[in-house]
C-alpha cells in the first residue's frame, strides 16, 4: 500500500528525467513487436481491408438486433 502518494510521483518524475531515450532502438523494438503480432496473427495483416467483409457481415447482425432494456 502507497502510503506517501506525494513522494511516490516525486521519485517517479525524477526517473523520467534521469532517463536517457534511444529512439531508433525503440523503433526497432516497436518494429519487431509489429512483426512477431503478425505472425502470430494477433495484429491486422499488411493489407488492412483484408477481411472486411466478415467485419461488415458482423456490424449489420449487431446492428440489427433491438434492444429489449
Amino acid at each position: 500500500m502507497i502510503k506517501n502518494k506525494k513522494l511516490l510521483e516525486e521519485l517517479e518524475k525524477e526517473i523520467i528525467r534521469n532517463s536517457q531515450l534511444d529512439i531508433n532502438k525503440n523503433i526497432k523494438i516497436f518494429q519487431e513487436f509489429l512483426k512477431l503480432a503478425r505472425e502470430v496473427g494477433r495484429f491486422p495483416s499488411e493489407n488492412l481491408l483484408e477481411g472486411i467483409e466478415i467485419d461488415i457481415k458482423y456490424a449489420k447482425a449487431i446492428n440489427g438486433i433491438k434492444r429489449t432494456d
